[in-house]
Parts: structure tokens; sequence; C-alpha cells
């Protein structure tokens, strides 16, 4: 007992310690800002708990201080601030990040990219240049209302661009036009000693964002390429399958990869495989003809294994409408909307068409989500229709390694009463383990990098986000301009060695 009870002082003796460390370096950063003229918000603010705001609750914000800088030499004045005081820096977009990596650990320094939104569209190259602070909606819109075209984005109209973008991003189009990642052209960093690049085509450094951006600088602008749009329209469809048990929606989620797999889906169809009750749903980026046509034979198949499937389609008017029906009445807004948020636990897999599901596979998937039976949380999970384009995309192109994908699978667990359960990280893992140990059976395992699980280890996540040569380049590059780390500051920063 007193051995217990010194260890026990002992250990608050340290925290005290740490956390007169951090309100040393809170004080010491806010004056250094202060006197360059930049707005700063520590703890004892009023302003504190809105400035930490984040969509994942689970996760707790303790940054040092949040800097908010109104432009460029202000970014480059906090940089100075953060390496004089031996503080880390994350830069924060919209605070959106599943994981709570926005804020990263605690300790940094958070410079707060909002003000930088402004917008830009090139005529000649049909380009779109945004900032880093911009949000998914705002510029959707802006790029639609003024010129007609489309970029590839995530499924929801208030997500930061820069973030997800670099992230992956899967989106509604993402099947015949590209993710996000796959679309940047350029990105322009300030580095960590404060100097501003801009990371172009065939530069190590644009590679490395492309799956890895936060690690490398803070994105004060990038720019990535937009597309008309095969008609001014779309056709939004649910597929239902009835009343069917696990065996029968095992079976029919094959069928649906068969009839991707055989090249029947056209590119132009998003699907969403619910995990929760069987049914489909997604976007058809052509006439309701075609979709009557090449959706025929997807129905005669299931129909072999659930006669009773059905599927209720709605005529979109507008390519804009099925922008809003995709991600949001936000899309709308002059903001993207409200944040939102949750206490939650995301994992997720990607399945390749060289390694596609099998029965086993899809129904372990099944069981094991129907095996939730907790009232402290509540389960969300589906399969994104992958494939597409990205049957031309090879491992390394991008430094996210994402070739010949066909799915995209997510599992959340999320907390019934917005406090995240002591055991809720190893039990939602636990869940899920007999589909993961199926899945590794036959292939490598894959991630993404917006939805990775914050759990991992290095070796595991960086294994399933890059590969291993991916991220032996990635590491060479992050210590050829982030040698001391400033940029390492939360779960999913590169190491330099």
């Amino acid at each position: 007992m007193v051995a217990a009870s010194s260890n026990l002082r002992q250990l608050v003796a340290l925290l005290c310690l740490a956390s007169t460390a951090l309100a040393g370096k809170a004080e010491v950063i806010q004056s250094c800002l202060d006197q360059g003229g930049v707005q700063t918000t520590i703890s004892s603010d009023e302003t504190w708990t809105n400035e930490t705001a984040a969509f994942q609750f689970r996760v707790p914000r303790q940054p040092v201080a949040v800097a908010h800088p109104n432009d460029k030499s202000q970014v480059a004045l906090a940089l100075g601030c953060a390496r004089n005081a031996s503080v880390q820096v994350r830069a924060l977009g919209r605070g959106h990040s599943f994981q709570g990596y926005g804020f990263g650990n605690p300790g940094n320094l958070v410079i707060d990219m909002s003000t930088f939104d402004k917008l830009s569209f090139d005529e000649s190259t049909k380009e779109l240049t945004f900032g880093g602070g911009a949000n998914v909606g705002p510029s959707a819109k802006y790029l639609w209302d003024n010129y007609q075209r489309h970029f590839p984005h995530v499924r929801g109209s208030h997500v930061g661009l820069a973030g997800s973008s670099m992230g992956g991003g899967y989106g509604t189009t993402s099947r015949f036009l590209g993710i996000p990642t796959d679309n940047l052209v350029s990105v322009e960093f300030m580095l960590a000693n404060g100097t501003i690049v801009t990371a172009g085509p065939g530069s190590d450094l644009l590679w490395a964002a492309k799956g890895a951006g936060p690690s490398f600088g803070i994105v004060l602008s990038a720019t990535t390429k937009t597309f008309e749009v095969p008609i001014d329209g779309a056709v939004s469809y649910t597929l239902k399958l009835g009343e069917v048990n696990i065996d029968t929606a095992s079976a029919a989620l094959v069928k649906i990869q068969k009839w991707v797999v055989d090249g029947k889906a056209p590119d132009e169809l998003s699907l969403r495989y619910s995990i929760g009750d069987f049914s489909s749903a997604g976007f058809f980026y052509g006439t309701e003809a075609a979709f009557d046509k090449v959706f025929e034979p997807l129905l005669k198949s299931l129909r072999t294994v659930a006669p009773n499937v059905s599927v209720t389609k709605t005529v979109i008017p507008s390519f804009w409408d099925s922008e809003v029906a995709a991600a949001g009445a936000g899309m709308n807004s002059p903001t993207g909307g409200a944040l939102g948020g949750r206490a939650s636990l995301v994992q997720s897999w990607v399945v390749t068409n060289k390694h596609p599901l099998t029965q086993k596979q899809s129904k372990a998937l099944l069981e094991s989500y129907h095996s939730l039976n907790r009232t402290d949380i509540t389960g969300s999970g589906f399969l994104d229709l992958w494939g597409g384009i990205s049957r031309d995309i090879s491992d390394s192109d991008t430094a996210f390694a994402h070739g010949d994908n066909l799915w995209l699978v997510r599992v959340d667990g999320v907390a019934s009463s917005g406090v995240w359960p002591s055991d809720g990280n190893a039990y939602m893992q636990g869940l899920l383990k007999p589909f993961e140990s199926s899945l590794k059976k036959s292939a490598p395992l894959r991630s993404f990098v917006n939805y990775v699980n914050s759990e991992l280890s290095v070796k595991e996540w960086s294994s399933r986000l890059y590969g291993a040569k991916n991220f032996a380049k990635l590491q060479k590059i992050k210590a050829a301009v982030d040698p001391k780390g400033v940029f390492s500051g939360y779960g999913l920063a590169i190491p330099t060695k």
C-alpha cells in the first residue's frame, strides 16, 4: 500500500509539472504572437472552448495555444514563435478529422487557417485554387455557380477541403473522375523554417502531399483539376433486398461485386452498401434510360438469392441538386454548415480487384458488425464501391497506395450518450477482428487515410496506408524538409526514421 501510494503521488507530481510547463509555454508563445500582432487564444480565455471545438469528442484537445493568422507573414511569425519555444505545430482546417488529428498531441501550437479561404479559377487550365482553410460546400458552389464545373470531394459540405483532399477524400463522383488526392495539381506549403514552396507536378513534395501532406508543412493553398459533368442532372436510387438474413445479404454483396468486376457497372455509378440494413444507394450520372439498362442485369442476378429485391429511383433535375443530396444542405451555406460532432472510433479497410471479397469474408463482415450488442455504443457501417478509373492508378503514383482498389469498407462505433466508454476502443476493434483476420489471410491489409484507425501502431498504419516502399520514401522527404519534426505532433505523422 505504501509503494502504491508513493507511485500515485509521483504520477500526480509529474502531471502537475507537465501542466505547469505547458502553462509556461502558453504564456511565452502568447507573448511572442501578441508582439507580432497575431490573435491568440489560450486555455484561460473565455473563447477557449469554441476555439478548440472539433468533430471528434473522444480525443481531448489540449494545445498550448491557438493562433489565428490573417496572412502568410503571420503564419511565418507563428512558426517562429513555436520554434523558439520548442513546440510542435498543427495546422487546423475545419477540425473534422475522425481521429482528432487537427489538434494533434497535447502541447501543440495550433494554427487556425480559417481565414485562408480564398478561391480562384484559372480559365486557361480549368483549375481551381483554394485556400488552406476553405471548406467543401462553399468551394464546390463557387465553382458550379460561376463556371458550371465540378471537382470530386467528400460527402460532407462542412469538411475542410485541404485535409480531406490530401487524405483520399473519396466521394460520389470519384469512380469516374478520380479521388481528390489524385486530382491535386500543386500545393503551396510553408515549411518549418518559414519558407514558402510550391510543390508542383513531378516533385517529391507533391507526391508526399497526396496522402501525407500535413507531415511536411502548412498548406497555404492548393490547386485541383476540375471537370465538366456528363449531364446536368443525375438518378438517385435505393436498392433493397427485402427481409433477408446474413447469409443472403452476404451472397447479395458478392453478386454486386461480380457485376462490378465483370465490367457491367459503369464508372458513372456510385454505390454504397449499408452493413446495417443490407440496402444499397447511390447516384448515376447519366440518363434514366441508361440507368435502367445497366441496372437490369444486376437485378436479375440478385433475384437468384433475394427474390424480393427492389429498386426505387428519383430523377434529380440538376447536378447541383445531386450535390446537395449527396453532401447535405450545407452545400448552399456560406460556411458549409455546422461542424457537428460525436465520440467515436472509425476503422477502415480497402479491398482490391486482385483480391475481391470472398463469400466467407463478406459473411464475416456482416456477422462481426451485427454482433454489436451494447446500449452505450451504436454502429454505423458501409462499403463504398471504388473501382472505376483507379484501375489506371499504381500504388507508387502517390504516397497513399490505392491502386486497383475495389471497395472502401468503413465501420464506426459511436457513443450513444456522447461520452466514449473506457473500453470502447478495445471492444470495437475486437468486434471486427474476425473480418480483419479473414482479409489478412488473402492479402496484406490496406486502409484509407481519412478513416484510418487511430489506435494502430506506426508499423500497422504505415503498412496499410503506404506500403514499405512508399513509407521509406516519405521518411526521406520528411528528413529533408522537416528534420526537427516541427509538424510531427499528431498520431499519423511521418517519422524521419
